[in-house]
């Protein structure tokens, strides 16, 4: 598992930051992810049409997952005091409601699928009185980052 981790961190690429939406996002109940397959073309292969039902399965595990244990997410919230007294909490999340992912056949062999997730990591932060209350408070996002996972499967055999 560790080195799954470890490949999936060392597959991560940057992308150029997208416009922060409404942290509410963050936590919707039911996360929508959105997948291309709605629109998919009349000349997209059965084949490819099955690998993007797997692969937006797995996505959304994967998202789920990556949430829950992110470092420095909602269960390892940093709480500081500030020069101005008040206390000020804040912690990470993946945003939810923005993750969006493709999947097209691998161009040096049409065995191999090739499945894109970008989504946005917000970093989240409340503000009040005591560090108690800002941890209870409502937290806004303060900043963004897009991020971009590669994944690759063979015909039938899962995505890793």
């Amino acid at each position: 598992m560790r080195s799954k981790t470890a490949l999936l961190l060392a597959t991560l690429i940057l992308l150029p930051a997208l416009p922060v939406l409404a942290a509410e996002s963050a936590f919707a109940p039911g996360p929508q992810l959105q997948s291309n397959t709605e629109a998919a073309p009349e000349s997209m292969d059965s084949e490819l049409v099955r690998e993007e039902q797997r692969f937006s399965q797995f996505a959304r595990q994967q998202v789920e997952r990556m949430n829950e244990t992110i470092l420095g997410g909602r269960h390892s919230m940093r709480v500081k005091k500030c020069a101005d007294g008040l206390y000020r909490a804040s912690y990470k999340a993946i945003d939810l409601g923005e993750v969006v992912f493709h999947v097209r056949r691998a161009k040096h062999d049409p065995r191999y699928f090739v499945g894109d997730m970008v989504y946005k990591e917000l970093i989240l932060e409340s503000v009040g009185q005591t560090a108690e209350a800002c941890r209870k408070g409502s937290f806004a996002p303060v900043s963004t980052k897009a991020n971009r996972i590669i994944y690759s499967s063979k015909r039938g055999g899962g995505w890793n």
